[in-house]
């Protein structure tokens, strides 16, 4: 009996020993730890030095069967092309944010052609590869990929998208409808109306708030009117007649007009052309919702390569032509000269916007062409070359129905 409580005495300084050499073995772990943690975090801010840390990113596994799931066109979810399985978007209730342009303007900000590319590795294939976009393809195994990285606050995010409503088969119902009224378009043109030539992507634009008032200087035209005499010959004799002669006379004007302005658009890329784009608007821009990266899962959407200063220096200009409108109603009469114009601003919004589109590209002659449509309206915009057998085979034939109408004619109508 008195063995027992020493046994169980042991026992405990056993156990007690035990414990002690597991909390070493835990510190010294511990310690391992904190030093694999310590060398990882300078290995992360070895790696972020050197422009080669991880980029965050997106990519989306069906609950039912785990392949990558794609935002549907015309929808508010997701869908599985597999399975067809769907899935929701959860919307901002906030919308889509703006911002203070000058305190935006006034901060430093690198080139965007001077940032790096991101660093990713596919979730899917495990593929590592370097991205400029914001959301394209695993160019290994095709999963979508979406990019949340603002590199450290050098790379303005999106502020909001304004969703595919277009789908594939409507885009090329549109683009088969566009083509149909081209005339002597080539074949290779008319190849390209299934929807598997079509691509979808959602491009950057700078949308631009802005109260204006403009002070300007210019003349007022006032048409009036005299009688003017003059002598013309009829049958050999002199005749005189009268007619009235417009004038102008002209007065100097001066004053202000004001004018608010809402989303002006002014394009975040260089490429496809500026003028283009802004004859597949208008856009509904006030249907934007805020930023999912949800939306962009499978569609590609590059980096704005056009910063917001050139932005809104491209968005004044087309603030100017309709200001000059507003001076020239302000002048009233019937001719108006606008001489100088000088605008202030005042409140000045912007947002980064992603708008969608499907593009289109062939092959022609030797010539790549490129064909737009609107995924928010349907209009369809494009570069189409000419059939130069198609003309020659019109023209032949024109020549035939000419001189086959002319031997009809000479052996029947006379």
């Amino acid at each position: 009996m008195t063995g027992l409580p020493e046994q169980h005495e042991q026992g405990q300084d056993q156990a007690g020993q035990q414990q002690t050499g597991q909390d070493q073995a835990g510190q010294q772990q511990t310690g391992q730890d904190q030093a694999g943690q310590q060398q990882t975090g300078q290995d992360q801010a070895g790696q972020q030095q050197t422009g080669q840390d991880q980029t965050g990113q997106h990519q989306y596994k069906c609950p039912s069967c785990g392949a990558a799931l794609e935002f549907a066109p015309g929808t508010a979810g997701m869908v599985c092309p597999y399975c067809q399985a769907r899935l929701d978007i959860a919307v901002p209730a906030t919308g889509s944010p703006k911002h203070d342009y000058l305190a935006y303007a006034g901060q430093p900000h690198t080139a965007v052609t001077q940032l790096p590319a991101f660093n990713l590795t596919c979730r899917n294939c495990g593929s590592a590869q370097q991205q400029g976009a914001i959301a394209g393809r695993c160019p290994s195994c095709r999963s979508p990929l979406v990019v949340s990285d603002d590199l450290g606050g050098q790379l303005k995010g999106p502020d909001g998208v304004l969703p595919f409503s277009v789908d594939k088969d409507r885009a090329a119902a549109c683009f088969r409808e566009w083509t149909s009224s081209r005339w002597f378009a080539p074949s290779a043109l008319k190849k390209i109306g299934s929807t598997e030539s079509m691509s979808g992507s959602y491009l950057p634009h700078w949308g631009f708030d802005d109260r204006t008032t403009t002070d300007y200087t210019g003349q007022r035209g006032d048409h009036y009117y005299t009688t003017e005499t003059y002598t013309t010959r009829q049958n050999g004799q002199s005749v005189t007649n009268t007619r009235q002669v417009q004038h102008t006379s002209w007065s100097r004007a001066a004053g202000r007009v004001s004018r608010d302005f809402v989303d002006v658009l002014a394009t975040g890329v260089s490429t496809p052309d500026a003028d283009l784009l802004e004859k597949l608007g208008p856009w509904s821009t006030a249907t934007a919702t805020g930023y999912q990266s949800e939306y962009l899962a499978g569609f590609d959407s590059p980096r704005y390569d056009i910063d917001a200063d050139a932005g809104f220096a491209a968005a004044r200009q087309d603030m100017a032509s309709v200001i000059q409108d507003d001076c020239r109603a302000d002048i009233g009469g019937d001719e108006q000269r606008v001489e100088q114009m000088n605008t202030s601003d005042q409140d000045v919004l912007f947002r980064l916007l992603l708008l969608p589109l499907w593009i289109a590209t062939y092959i022609a002659g030797g010539k790549t062409f490129d064909v737009y449509v609107n995924a928010n309206t349907g209009e369809v915009i494009g570069e189409r070359p000419y059939s130069a057998v198609k003309i020659i085979a019109a023209v032949v034939a024109a020549i035939a129905a000419i001189t086959a109408g002319y031997l009809i004619y000479n052996a029947y109508g006379r």
